[in-house]
């Protein structure tokens, strides 16, 4: 009686119900959490929403364990002797084996996971090893059912190679070592043969390369020249300070050079077209070919084909930030010539193409329309699960159960549908799109584009590449709600809540906490308001960039540029003096003081009149990346340097809370007007002088009575005064967004997109990046 399992204390109806539907469940299981993953896999690319998450967790992280269940139960199932369910539930096997390897539209449910590959690699291994040896040896019985087994056990294992390949193709060591391989040698050149004449001097459009250039380097031209009696030479390619370079003394030993004219050194940069003048020596009559940069082209009109093409382009390249890899100079060279002319919409639109590539490698499979060998191995699944079901139809199925006929009827459906669905996404990318475009009009192009047309509203995923939204958080709406917590508890209930305080602390707590710890992690963070991202801020950040980038004459003062924290811009509105104390080395503590300063100036001038409207973009701007960068260092502090940021926060909320509740306070405007009424000239509550306190109020309040004088004292108006702020502001989230780990920024594009992010990679193509070096001169010497 004591041994006693649970099983046998339930009642026998209950016990034989669960022996006979536990393959039924798992299957179902599997085939519901598949649907789930390919409907909804995509979505969290541009929505954030707790219920999203929750359920892509939900579905993706079981597969394994219901695998591993599944095949357990089936071995104890098949000692029972021959039944027609068991052969039919065992056949059931590959299809879970499939599942293990998901849909394209998610491979990983965080960047943890690719980090992890190996663990899934050996995990996928034991699986398919386990389930093999159940299917063809002892679930084998030579029928066509087992047959029909093999080509699905197939398909199951190309699909989870895909997984396994593609999660590795997302982590950092490899995207490391996939983009810092060495460049070849440039080719050793041919011995010089002696020559009777005088070779003519080759055009440059004639004149030989070398195989290879090193990205980053500078070439430098040197051509010399034959002059009178002086022996010529073949034409030779030297470049320095690259392995198995040439022995530049055994070529040019016995002849002198000294005084050699005609040489000359030239550097054109890569990225622009050059055009061919002809300048006249000084010393002889003859002439020289110089190449001299022809002025960058203006783009004026640019199709979205054309910004999907310089995306694609610059993807391979700047992929490489998320590596924390070093940028090749020449390709910021070019990403900076193009970026600089054309407008804020079509800049942010290549960003956001290059994200939504990037978001394809860590979350999902980026296959491509022109990879043949994955095009191959979609339509090989896709005949090999047309095949199985045909042949199913077919087979004898009157001796299987009708319940056992729908699952499987339903995993076979599944399997067709799964990858039609992820061909017409393949055919309808942004990636398949670009390929089209410079493909000719074709019949296979036709079928692509037929293909890529089916891609219904609702059942497929929206073509948007990120939510375009930025969260908002505002310290003074979340001190009033604390307001009215701490009036409820001075009142009536105050007793009773001391009275269960014991109770509660004792037998709920514990619970509760444990709770609270797993919704957080469904919810990843707490709630908050957010608001699509307007055009004027897009056109705000986009400016500031470019004129920094324009200014940066080299790229260590474009490094200086990406570490001002807001300095820059007082400086150049002649205010640094007033107003520098407010940028200090704490981060965290400059965004809390001009957070409550931007507040109070906002509620001070719209209680004073009617002047802020739609058109003050700069006013709107500087609360909205107010309300961001609040919403950052409270919700995303990981995005931020490290610091104090949170217990900062919650000190101000505090002493924000006592000042209204002893003030009588009821709604924003009000409290903005009690907190300028503070006199800032003298510290009187001795709150403030304690070492420990961390509570910004005071001195925010000094900062927007400062901001506030400036219309007094400076004469200014309060367009300018706003204008002041926003650059501010602008400054404070481009060094916020130069500052996020790579991990993280990598982090985001899985919950929708952040407005960081894109601030980040938009930064990097004016090459106001850490991830950059000076170029490094290399010699390439032609002897003629």
């Amino acid at each position: 009686m004591n041994n006693r399992t649970v099983l046998e204390i339930l009642p026998q109806g209950v016990t034989d119900f669960f022996n006979e539907w536990q393959l039924r469940i798992l299957a179902l299981l599997s085939l519901s959490s598949q649907i789930a993953l390919l409907l909804l896999g995509n979505r969290r690319k541009y929505k954030e929403q707790k219920w999203l998450r929750s359920i892509l967790w939900l579905s993706y992280s079981p597969e394994d364990l219901i695998v591993a269940v599944f095949v357990g139960i089936l071995s104890d199932c098949q000692g029972n002797g021959e039944n027609p369910s068991q052969q039919l539930q065992a056949f059931w096997m590959p299809f879970l084996l499939l599942h293990l390897g998901g849909p394209d539209t998610i491979t990983a449910y965080s960047s943890e996971d690719s980090e992890l590959w190996t663990r899934q690699f050996l995990l996928n291994l034991l699986e398919f090893g386990w389930a093999a040896s159940k299917i063809f040896v002892t679930s084998w019985k030579g029928k066509l059912l087992n047959f029909l087994a093999v080509p699905m056990f197939g398909s199951g294992l190309i699909k989870s190679g895909e997984k396994t390949w593609y999660l590795k193709s997302g982590s950092k060591d490899h995207l490391r070592k996939s983009m810092n391989r060495p460049h070849p040698p440039p080719p050793p050149p041919s011995p010089p043969s002696p020559s009777p004449s005088p070779s003519p001097s080759p055009s440059p459009s004639q004149s030989d390369e070398p195989a290879c250039r090193c990205p980053g380097h500078i070439y430098t031209d040197i051509v010399l020249e034959p002059e009178g009696n002086r022996p010529s030479f073949p034409h030779f390619v030297f470049e320095c300070d690259r392995p198995n370079r040439p022995n530049y003394a055994a070529f040019t030993r016995g002849y002198d050079f000294n005084g050699a004219p005609g040489c000359h050194c030239s550097c054109p940069p890569e990225s622009e077209e050059c055009e061919i003048v002809n300048i006249p020596s000084p010393e002889s009559e003859k002439s020289e070919e110089v190449i001299i940069p022809s002025p960058p082209s203006k783009y004026k009109t640019i199709t979205d084909a054309d910004l999907l093409e310089k995306a694609v382009q610059f993807f391979p390249k700047f992929k490489r930030l998320f590596a924390d890899l070093v940028l090749y100079w020449t390709d910021l060279q070019q990403s900076k010539s193009f970026f600089e002319n054309i407008s804020s919409a079509e800049a942010f639109q290549v960003v956001e193409i290059e994200l939504g590539f990037m978001y394809d490698v860590f979350y999902a499979k980026p296959v491509a329309v022109y990879d043949e060998f994955s095009s191959l191995l979609r339509f090989i699944n896709l005949l090999v699960s047309i095949s199985v079901l045909f042949s199913f139809w077919m087979i004898d199925k009157h001796e299987f159960q009708y319940v056992d006929l729908i699952i499987t009827w339903l995993l076979l459906v599944e399997a067709i549908l799964q990858e039609i669905y992820c061909i017409i996404l393949m055919c309808s990318s942004d990636r398949a799109e670009n390929w089209l475009n410079k493909q000719e009009k074709t019949g296979m192009t036709r079928i692509y584009q037929a293909i890529s047309s089916c891609r219904v509203p609702l059942v497929f995923p929206d073509k948007r590449r990120w939510s375009g939204s930025m969260g908002q958080c505002s310290l003074l709406r979340n001190s009033l709600e604390n307001l009215h917590i701490v009036v409820w508890n001075f009142c009536c209930i105050s007793p009773l809540l001391e009275m269960l305080s014991e109770a509660w602390n004792f037998c709920i707590s514990p619970m509760s906490e444990m709770l609270s710890e797993i919704w957080n992690f469904f919810s990843i963070c707490l709630e908050f308001e957010d608001c699509c991202v307007p055009n004027f801020l897009k056109i705000l950040i986009f400016e500031q960039l470019q004129e920094k980038s324009r200014t940066a004459s080299d790229i260590k003062k474009a490094k200086e540029f990406s570490a001002h924290k807001g300095e820059s811009a007082l400086e150049n509105m002649n205010c640094l003096s007033e107003l520098g104390w407010s940028i200090g080395e704490e981060f965290d503590e400059n965004i809390l003081l001009w957070h409550v300063a931007t507040e109070l100036c906002y509620y001070a001038d719209l209680n004073r009149n009617s002047w802020i409207s739609d058109e003050n973009s700069n006013c709107k701007a500087s609360t909205l990346v107010s309300d961001y960068m609040l919403h950052l260092l409270v919700n995303r502090p990981k995005m931020l340097p490290n610091g104090m940021g949170e217990t900062r926060f919650q000190e101000t909320c505090d002493e924000a809370t006592k000042f209204f509740l002893s003030g009588n306070i009821k709604d924003k405007i009000q409290a903005c007007e009690k907190l300028l009424q503070v006199d800032t000239k003298k510290r009187q509550p001795k709150e403030k002088e304690e070492k420990n306190c961390m509570s910004v109020l005071f001195n925010a309040c000094l900062l927007a009575q400062s901001l506030q004088l400036l219309e007094k004292e400076m004469e200014w108006n309060r367009e300018k005064k706003w204008k002041m702020m926003s650059n501010v502001w602008i400054e404070m989230l481009s060094y916020a967004a130069s500052q996020c780990p790579s991990n993280q920024h990598a982090e985001a594009l899985g919950r929708g997109g952040e407005l960081l992010t894109h601030v980040w990679l938009l930064m990097a193509h004016f090459g106001l990046t850490e991830h950059s070096q000076a170029p490094r001169t290399c010699n390439r010497v032609s002897l003629l």
